[in-house]
C-alpha cells in the first residue's frame, strides 16, 4: 500500500501526522528509512535504517540544525525500533558503544550495487583523457578540499604529468563548501586539470566510473561508501581514507589506504596511481553486494 503524503517539514510529519495515517490505513509494520523513528513508540512492530552516528563520531563535519536533530532524536530511535539496520559492522559497533543495550537489536544489512546501463547520447560532458574520479558533496565530513590540494601538489611535482581530476557532486552547506565551490569554479584551478561537475546526471555519473583510470574517495567519516562499490564493479582500483568502515569493503591487495588528514599521503597516492594502470586483482565478488541479497536479509527480518 502506498500512503500519499503532501509537502509537510519531516518533524512535523514523522511525529504528528505519519501514526495517524498508519492507523487509519491499517498499516501492520513500519519501515522508517531515513534513520528517524516517531518519538513516541508506534504501537506496530517498527524498524529502521541507521547509516552513522556522526553527531558522535564527527559532530565537527555536520551543518548545526543536523546535530541537534540527530543528538536528541537518535537515542529516542534506537529505543523505539525492535530492529536496527546498520548499514556496516562499523555502524553496529558505534551504536553499541553509544547505547550497549541495544545490541541485540542491531542487524547488520549492507547496501548493494547495480550496473547502470548507459545511454552515451545522453551524456553531453566531454571526460579528460586520462583522469582520477571522485564524488561527493562538497561539505567538510568529504574532505573534497584537501584531496584537490593535495592534487595540486602532485601537479606542481610533476609538472609534465597528464592526468586530472575529476569531481562530481554539487554545493553542500557552510562556508567551507561555498569557498570550494568557488575554487573549483575558478579558472587557475582548472588550469591544473581539475575539473568539477555540478549535479550529474545517472549516465553521465555512470561514464565517469566506468572511464576513470582510479577512484578516489577521501571521506573523513562514512556509514558505509557506496561509490567505492559502484568504482570497484567497474574493475577500478579504489584509494580512500584509512577508516574502519572502508576496510569492510576494500582489498588490501590492489587498493589502497591513505591518512584522511594528511595532505602529503594523499599527494603520494597520486604519484603511486598515475603509473600504469592496473586491473582489480581479484576481481570484485559482484554475487556478494546484490540488491537482492540485501532484500532477502531485510525479508527475513519484516517477516518472520
Amino acid at each position: 500500500m502506498v500512503v500519499e503524503s503532501k509537502p509537510i517539514p519531516g518533524p512535523i510529519y514523522l511525529n504528528l501526522i505519519l501514526p495517524k495515517r498508519l492507523k487509519q490505513n491499517k498499516i501492520e509494520v513500519f519501515w522508517g528509512t531515513i534513520q528517524m523513528l516517531p518519538f513516541f513508540k508506534l504501537p506496530i512492530p517498527s524498524y529502521v535504517n541507521y547509516h552513522d552516528l556522526n553527531f558522535i563520531s564527527a559532530p565537527e563535519t555536520m551543518a548545526k540544525w543536523n546535530y541537534w536533530q540527530h543528538k536528541l532524536l537518535s537515542p529516542v530511535t534506537l529505543k523505539n525500533a525492535d530492529k536496527i539496520f546498520c548499514l556496516s559492522k562499523n555502524t553496529k559497533e558505534e551504536i553499541i558503544q553509544f547505547r550497549p543495550n541495544f545490541k541485540n537489536k542491531c542487524i547488520v544489512v549492507y547496501p548493494g550495487v547495480s550496473k547502470t546501463k548507459t545511454n552515451l547520447s545522453k551524456v553531453k560532458i566531454k571526460f579528460p583523457k586520462d583522469f582520477f574520479l571522485t564524488v561527493g558533496t562538497l561539505e567538510p565530513r568529504k574532505n573534497i578540499n584537501r584531496l584537490v590540494d593535495a592534487f595540486l601538489h602532485f601537479k606542481a611535482d610533476h609538472p609534465k604529468d597528464k592526468h586530472s581530476l575529476l569531481i562530481m557532486g554539487r554545493k553542500g552547506w557552510g562556508e567551507e563548501g561555498e569557498i570550494l565551490y568557488q575554487k573549483l569554479n575558478d579558472p587557475k584551478t582548472q588550469t591544473f586539470g581539475i575539473q568539477f561537475i555540478d549535479t550529474p546526471d545517472e549516465n553521465t555519473l555512470a561514464l565517469a566510473f566506468q572511464s576513470c583510470k582510479a577512484f578516489f574517495f577521501p571521506s573523513l567519516h562514512e556509514g558505509f561508501g557506496l561509490p567505492l562499490l559502484e568504482a570497484m564493479l567497474e574493475g577500478k582500483r579504489c584509494v580512500a581514507s584509512d577508516i574502519p568502515v572502508f576496510k569492510e569493503i576494500l582489498s588490501d591487495q590492489c587498493d589502497v589506504f591513505v591518512a584522511p588528514k594528511d595532505t602529503e599521503s594523499w599527494t603520494k597516492a597520486f604519484q603511486t596511481l598515475s603509473g600504469p594502470k592496473k586491473e582489480r586483482v581479484p576481481k570484485f565478488p559482484t554475487k556478494l553486494w546484490t540488491w537482492q541479497e540485501t532484500a532477502k536479509k531485510i525479508e527475513e527480518v519484516l517477516f518472520i
